[in-house]
């Protein structure tokens, strides 16, 4: 028996598995304002910013991190 994964499935658990040990939100947020900018990001191996900032406004907010690290 073969084992069937679809590729869109594959690519999700791969880009995933960067942020697996993801920090929390309040960890990256360094100044605590609710929202973590692209500097306090850089911090974060594996995370894409751009992609991180799904509506690119510039910050990553809690939705948004949920959304990249499934926190």
């Amino acid at each position: 028996m073969k084992a069937y994964i679809p590729l869109g499935l594959l690519a999700a658990l791969c880009a995933g598995s960067a942020l697996a040990q993801a920090p929390t939100f309040e960890e990256v947020d360094a100044n605590m304002d609710g929202l973590i900018d692209q500097d306090e990001a850089a911090a974060v191996e594996g995370l894409d910013f751009a992609t991180a900032d799904a509506n690119q406004d510039g910050s990553i907010d809690r939705e948004e991190w949920g959304t990249v690290t499934g926190q």
